[in-house]
């Protein structure tokens, strides 16, 4: 069972977690272990792995890339194992902007590094903007799980140099 089956909604990139929180909570009480003390130990063992799961998922949902790369692993879009393949080109301008950073002497040279990194996350989001807020990923076409798989790659490189930044 993957964690929209467990909270009981449709595979999305974009979970609100603030209407998820009624079924969180729901499903914390109804699988907490000290709630089903009557259990035999292989009922216990499963209420212990169906909780486990659902703090699991929850974590998950809280935060929007690791939602995304959890419905790309589930629909078979990346792996683990996979190696991430970014263009020629946007590896050149992620070498321009570590220069960049390298040769800013000032906070304003700075600032206007990290304003270029946040406009190159938006324009890599606009074009999949509207496959990221689909209500269900089944409705999503084969190349758009390949466009939304480039852009998660492409975030998280562009994140990783965020926080190396800071």
């Amino acid at each position: 069972m993957n964690y929209f089956e467990l909270f009981e909604i449709p595979p999305q990139f974009e979970v609100d977690t603030k209407k998820l929180k009624p079924k969180f909570l729901e499903l914390s009480r109804k699988f907490h272990p000290d709630f089903n003390t009557n259990e035999d130990e292989t009922g216990l063992q499963r209420v212990m792995e169906i909780s486990s799961a659902v703090n699991k998922g929850w974590q998950v949902f809280q935060d929007p890339m690791a939602t995304l790369q959890y419905v790309l692993e589930m629909t078979g879009s990346i792996s683990e194992q996979e190696n991430a393949t970014l263009s020629g080109d946007f590896l050149m301008e992620m070498m321009e902007l570590n220069e960049s950073w390298m040769d800013a002497e000032t906070p304003e040279a700075k600032n206007q590094i990290i304003d270029q990194i946040s406009s190159l996350k938006q324009e890599i989001y606009d074009p999949i903007k509207n496959y990221l807020e689909a209500d269900k990923v089944a409705d999503i076409p084969q190349e758009g799980m390949l466009q939304i798989k480039d852009y998660y790659y492409k975030k998280k490189y562009l994140d990783r140099i965020l926080e190396d930044f800071h």
